[in-house]
């Protein structure tokens, strides 16, 4: 899979470019001297290895590159909805006050 610019994220007034390497991976780049400070992967947790910088710095980065949408969809396996537990999901005896309003008859 080539490598993809996926945007740039900014944490404390320093830039970095965020580029995907393989599904799921990305590379982080400082952006005032070009630097690699590391990598993070999304799957099945998010996992960083930083280059000369702290964890917690590149997970930060990470974070905001995922809640800022400058990560792709990887496509994770769907959950098998038979396997859920539908009671848990609708709970018996909720009170009307906590059902959404009914729709007009037409509406």
């Amino acid at each position: 899979m080539a490598s993809k610019v996926k945007g740039m994220v900014q944490l404390a007034g320093v830039t970095y470019r965020i580029v995907r390497v393989a599904l799921g991976s990305y590379s982080v780049v400082r952006i005032a001297d070009d630097i690699d400070v590391g990598r993070f992967h999304l799957a099945p947790v998010l996992g960083v290895e930083p280059l000369g910088v702290e964890p917690a710095l590149l997970r930060e980065v990470a974070r905001l590159a995922i809640h800022t949408a400058k990560t792709s969809y990887a496509g994770f396996a769907r959950p098998v909805l038979a396997n859920l537990d539908v009671t848990a999901a609708n709970p018996p005896g909720r009170s009307p006050s906590s059902l959404p309003p009914a729709l007009p008859p037409g509406g």
